[in-house]
């Protein structure tokens, strides 16, 4: 599990194998008295239906970043004998840069990525992901990205970003154990997910730029709407944790949409 540098942060990031999902993302949203709603990746199903937190019927649209084009999934991904539980979506780095926002520089890869779009907002998502940190540990970020976003010069990365504002980098990879998946058993799956109980969102848009990689996402999508404040401090990292996520999940933040009413 990955938090952020303060102690008292509201927002958690999740990058951990598959095994993990249920023991890490679901059980901290379970301890807040609250249900895990999940909903698996069909091919050829680009909207998903869930029932929001004043039990109103809503769905979840993916469509891909680059043209807003409905995104539709196909096929599977296994690794290491372990197989993703749903279809997937190839979103392999490429296309061109985007997702700037407040003066930020675009950062590359952007526009092969997905957007989610709730249309009740939650405040907990996340999914699996295939064949991340396969190769491409030496691409260079420009430099401008570099400073602004505060992450290193090179290695694979996923990037995050909540309803249009500034991305964070939650995972990024200089070696095939930086993939917990394979960490743990050899295995380039991993699940990608965050919490933030200070506010709601409606939006969530992923990608990579680990360019040469064949980089999928889907199995099975899960989110919930968790009391604000529910979460509440959470441990402080290891510094190569902290490295990681750096000013990217301060500009998370600070940049949180009120809930909705339904």
């Amino acid at each position: 599990m990955l938090a952020s540098s303060a102690a008292s942060s509201a927002v958690v990031i999740y990058n951990t194998s598959l095994s993990n999902i249920t023991s890490t993302f679901d059980a901290a949203i379970i301890a807040t008295g609250s249900t895990v709603t999940t909903a698996q990746v069909v091919s050829g199903q680009n909207v998903y239906d869930y029932i929001d937190l004043d039990g109103n019927a809503a769905t979840v649209t993916v469509t891909r970043t680059g043209t807003g084009a409905a995104a539709s999934p196909s096929g599977g991904y296994s690794s290491g004998g372990e197989s993703l539980s749903g279809s997937v979506w190839n979103i392999n780095p490429g296309g061109s840069a985007g997702g700037g926002v407040g003066g930020l520089p675009d950062i590359p890869g952007y526009t092969s990525g997905l957007t989610f779009t709730f249309s009740s907002p939650v405040n907990a998502f996340g999914f699996e992901v295939g064949d991340w940190a396969t190769c491409c540990f030496t691409n260079t970020r420009p430099a401008n990205v570099q400073a602004a976003y505060g992450v290193p010069a090179g290695g694979s990365g996923l990037w995050i970003a909540f309803d249009g504002g500034a991305a964070t980098l939650p995972a990024n990879a200089f070696t095939f154990t930086d993939n917990p998946g394979y960490a743990e058993r050899f295995s380039f799956n991993n699940f990608i997910g965050a919490i933030d109980d200070s506010g709601f969102f409606n939006a969530v848009t992923f990608w990579g730029d680990g360019w040469g990689e064949f980089l999928v996402a889907g199995g099975t999508l899960r989110f919930a709407s968790v009391p604000e404040g529910s979460i509440g401090p959470q441990p402080v990292p290891e510094p190569g944790t902290l490295a990681l996520l750096g000013l990217g999940l301060a500009g998370l933040g600070a940049l949180r949409r009120r809930k909705l009413q339904a």
